[in-house]
């Protein structure tokens, strides 16, 4: 398991140095805002969350959510861009989101 931790750790730093990790913030009513953030992987962009931590991709549905690891690497990548301040941010309605969010969830 600790292999699998280094390579998830490895391809998330990876990730992080090519910029892939995208943050948004979108604007609610009563100026509430709502954080979500993506992950361009290399095949497609992965919706994750990290409060509490959830993503989108094969690895958390199957080795997360069955407690084989702790985090995707698409997880890690946004804690080491977060720490490094090293990712994209988008301010949008709630609108323009709704709109982004389902190119995502079709994807």
């Amino acid at each position: 398991m600790t292999s699998g931790f280094s390579n998830r750790l490895k391809e998330a730093k990876e990730l992080v140095k090519n910029q892939s990790v995208k943050r948004y913030i979108i604007s609610e009513n009563n100026d509430q805002k709502v954080e979500r953030w993506v992950v361009v992987g290399k095949t497609r962009e992965y919706l994750t969350m990290i409060d509490p931590y959830w993503c989108r991709c094969y690895d958390f549905q199957h080795s997360v959510l069955n407690n084989e690891v702790s985090q995707c690497k698409h997880n890690i990548a946004v804690q080491i861009a977060l720490q490094e301040n090293k990712y994209d941010i988008f301010y949008l309605n709630k609108e323009e989101y709704n709109f982004v969010r389902s190119a995502f969830l079709l994807s």
